[in-house]
């Protein structure tokens, strides 16, 4: 009996050990994007392949998303998750969180979690989003986003290795006016053809 509990205990530390070695994923969700000129846009900076409810967990990121000015403009973000809550501040007692979009192109996000390491281990999610940005799409054309990590700090804030995986956003020109007009007359010789045979 002894023999059994020992060798369960062995396999579950095995099996915590390789979930936690995972190397995690930092990248932009939607990878890929086309709107309009002069629609708003937003995309997710996540981070998945962390321990769930183990270790590894994140404290801290400092990171920088690079992109083409004159097709995209940084417009807004929002720290955390929709769903989850911010996962570095489990327990909403605040976190220190900045950003920097002054540079044309450039935008740098950081943030730096006050909980307790023992409870990043235990309770974060292993997968979730950091911030939602918002951009404003400008001219036609396409901006690859290009993520850069300045830091990634694990529960005790020591150093935390990523892989990255970058996006884009294709920008496409509105329909002109007379487009929009000559799909308005479609539509209206449409509709008076299905009330002219109703009666």
């Amino acid at each position: 009996m002894m023999h059994r509990v020992f060798v369960r205990t062995i396999v579950a530390i095995v099996l915590l050990a390789t979930r936690a070695n995972g190397t995690p994923i930092l990248g932009l969700n939607p990878s890929v994007q086309v709107v309009s000129s002069g629609a708003m846009v937003s995309v997710d900076l996540t981070i998945s392949g962390l321990g769930d409810a183990v270790a590894p967990s994140l404290s801290t990121f400092d990171v920088d998303i690079f992109f083409d000015p004159t097709v995209v403009t940084f417009a807004n973000v929002i720290f955390g998750d929709s769903l989850l809550g911010d996962q570095l501040d489990l327990f909403g007692l605040g976190s220190l969180t900045s950003f920097d979009g002054s540079v044309p192109g450039l935008l740098n996000l950081f943030e730096l979690s006050f909980d307790d390491p023992l409870d990043l281990d235990e309770l974060q999610a292993g997968s979730f989003t950091l911030a939602t940005i918002t951009f404003l799409s400008g001219s036609p054309g396409k901006s690859s986003l290009d993520l850069s990590v300045n830091a990634l700090g694990d529960s005790f804030g020591d150093p935390l290795t990523a892989t990255v995986s970058n996006g884009s956003v294709r920008a496409v020109p509105l329909p002109d006016t007379l487009q929009l007009l000559l799909a308005a007359l479609l539509c209206l010789g449409v509709a008076r053809k299905i009330q002219g045979g109703t009666k």
